[in-house]
């Protein structure tokens, strides 16, 4: 049995910690690849450090955990004294009920409530913006509470009564009393309700989501917005790994201390070999630094050394940068100032979906806040059904948003967005004709084009015979349980609907359940519906094909150079992101001349080069030294392009129809 017992533990170990070390593993990966190994490398580590989206989403996650399991901790230790204190058993038990509601209820609800909360609130006060770093806060308290108040309610029970009482027979008033008796004892409980309630608001992503507001970005919702378009970079694994090895570093400091401590108590030979290393590191520190001062400056010696390399990291990355951005600002073709240095603009955007400096790429945002002294407050969404739900609700408020083709259209019926002066936008010339008066904006008054792109059948060569020109390969038994395909319904119904001959933007209910029909009937070979777990299906081989955007095949194919593109002679769905303002714009002037910058040919190229999608700027597919010049996958030809289709916004009634049919397809 105790063999049995051993093995189970081991087991149970593996399953927890493989994930973990596979992590830390792919942290030292050569390439950008998540998952294929192609060398040994220290470079994601270098890039973490380099990288401000991801160090300031990690100072914001910290601020908010320490702030918000302070106040929580506080709040929460009264609450368990004056709940203790009560004398009415009803009283008791209605406080204890309210105080599990928070934990009971699933977390969904709790964010959705509590934005709706602080928009209607925000709308009585008159707030310019209804969510901000306030609110993200008051969110992460409000659920943060009943776990301090479970933690030192136990506590206050252990409490002998007749401490607090001869305490104040002594002389101490109730309140020294508290402080002096009832405080150390309960003190205990108050730091395991403050460590809990900091590990949750540190990991918190579904109430975050609901509740933040403009120019906060915590690191889960950093992580959760790299994959709408892109997959998570390794350099998050880099920073995984780093938490990882500094709070098992803390454990085993902790675990040392009381160790020796025990040994301390025991005093005797029979202390276990980690006790006495333990004591011997204690003693050895207790004899070299005797003094309380000596120990302090020991600490704040390393702290300022600590603070000193960063420091010089900072200048050093902000000289190298200044350097480069002298070069870009002497070719600018645009005009800029610094009228508006010091106001803010706020910038929504895809994950992923702009140059931020990785990989020694141009930083454009940093480069514009050099040019013009304007902050800029840069958050993501991961859809565009959910920034468009934000810009409705009031709840933020921003200057410059990036929609797709048929939600710029939605927007615009709906007027919620701003006109633009294409006069401001003098780089507006160096945008494709073709990518201009489109169905959505038909006289470019609302919209400029910022990357377009196209949807194909992405498959690995050695796992399908032959070329692929057809979608109906998809529908194929010889290759059951391994084709992918989308999980989101506009794009799925899309591939069913161009091999039934349809329009994309029907709105004949018999096509769309034709198109259903269809999809169901494909359920059966199919391996899963995935959107950014197709990076690790196709690029790790572990699928035969899969429908996803042209740009991303590039990605893929650096982990697995057996995968092929091919554009369906059926048709394929094109689309365009393009910079709009909306109506709830609070910095007009700035927003023309933040797109006007994005348009600008050499920061246009970083982010063709980022990115990998088409380019719709014409001075980066005319520009021979662009790593997609002439490539017939991003640049398709006309003879090509002309089988595409753009997604067209539809009546509510059409949406709810095709949505309902989507369930059903999921289901069957």
């Amino acid at each position: 049995m105790k063999l049995f017992g051993k093995i189970c533990s081991v087991l149970m170990f593996i399953f927890l910690y493989a994930p973990i070390a596979v992590m830390i593993f792919f942290s030292f990966n050569s390439s950008r690849s998540t998952y294929v190994f192609e060398g040994f490398s220290v470079k994601w580590y270098g890039e973490l450090f380099n990288s401000s989206a991801t160090l300031n989403a990690l100072k914001n996650t910290f601020i908010l955990a320490v702030f918000s399991a302070l106040i929580a901790t506080i709040l929460g230790t009264l609450a368990a004294v004056g709940i203790f204190n009560m004398r009415s058993k009803i009283g008791k038990s209605a406080f204890m009920t309210v105080t599990n509601i928070p934990m009971m209820n699933p977390d969904v609800v709790t964010g959705v409530s509590m934005m709706l909360l602080f928009v209607f609130v925000g709308r009585l006060i008159g707030a310019q913006q209804y969510l901000s770093f306030y609110t993200i806060l008051i969110a992460h308290i409000t659920f943060n509470l009943p776990y301090v108040i479970l933690n030192v309610l136990p506590k206050l029970r252990q409490t002998d009564k007749n401490l607090v009482e001869a305490a104040q027979d002594l002389g101490c008033t109730p309140h020294s009393a508290f402080y002096k008796v009832v405080l150390p004892n309960i003190s205990s409980g108050i730091v395991s309700g403050f460590i809990m309630a900091f590990t949750l608001s540190l990991d918190d992503f579904v109430i975050s989501y609901f509740t933040n507001g403009t120019g906060f970005q915590t690191l889960p919702l950093l992580i959760y917005n790299q994959t709408t378009k892109k997959t998570v970079k390794p350099d998050i694994y880099a920073l995984s790994s780093v938490i990882f090895f500094a709070i098992l570093i803390l454990l085993i400091i902790v675990n040392l201390i009381q160790a020796r401590s025990e040994m301390k108590l025991k005093k005797n030979a029979k202390a276990g070999f980690i006790s006495k290393i333990a004591g011997k590191i204690g003693d050895w520190f207790d004899n070299k630094f005797e003094t309380r001062a000596a120990r302090v400056s020991v600490i704040s010696f390393f702290l300022a050394v600590c603070i000193a390399l960063s420091a010089f990291g900072i200048n050093s990355l902000q000289n190298n940068q200044n350097d480069k951005y002298t070069e870009l600002f002497n070719n600018l073709s645009g005009t800029y100032s610094t009228d508006y240095a010091g106001t803010e603009l706020n910038v929504f955007n895809w994950g992923e979906y702009i140059s931020d400096g990785d990989e020694g790429t141009l930083d454009v945002i940093d480069a514009f806040e050099h040019l013009t002294g304007i902050e800029v407050n840069y958050d993501n969404f991961d859809s565009n059904e959910s920034m468009y739900s934000k810009l409705k609700s009031g709840a933020v408020s921003y200057d410059v948003v990036i929609p797709s083709d048929y939600m710029i259209e939605r927007m615009k019926n709906e007027n919620m967005l701003e006109k633009l002066d294409l006069n401001k936008i003098s780089n507006f010339k160096y945008i494709d004709n073709k990518y201009k008066n489109l169905f959505y904006d038909e006289n470019n008054e609302y919209s400029v084009a910022y990357n377009a792109g196209t949807v194909g059948l992405i498959y690995d060569s050695t796992l399908v015979n032959g070329e692929v020109d057809s979608w109906t390969i998809m529908w194929d038994e010889k290759y059951k349980d391994n084709i992918l395909t989308f999980n989101n319904p506009r794009d799925c119904f899309a591939i069913a609907q161009f091999i039934l001959g349809q329009n994309l933007n029907t709105e004949d209910k018999a096509d769309w359940d034709a198109a259903s029909d269809l999809l169901i009937e494909q359920n059966d070979i199919l391996q899963g519906r995935v959107m950014d777990e197709v990076f690790n299906k196709m690029g790790g081989g572990n699928a035969a094909m899969a429908p996803y955007y042209a740009g991303d095949y590039f990605v893929m194919l650096e982990s697995n150079p057996n995968l092929k593109f091919a554009y369906p002679k059926e048709g394929f769905n094109i689309f365009v992101d393009a910079f709009c303002v909306p109506n709830c714009v609070k910095n007009y002037e700035a927003a023309l001349m933040f797109i006007n910058f994005m348009c600008e040919p050499e920061v246009a190229l970083a982010n063709a080069e980022y990115i990998c999608y088409t380019s719709p700027n014409t001075a980066v597919a005319e520009n021979p030294d662009y790593s997609f010049y002439q490539d017939e996958i991003l640049y398709p030809s006309d003879e090509v392009i002309k089988k595409a289709q753009y997604f067209h916004d539809f009546d509510p009634e059409v949406r709810k129809y095709y949505e309902s049919l989507w369930e059903k397809i999921l289901i069957s």
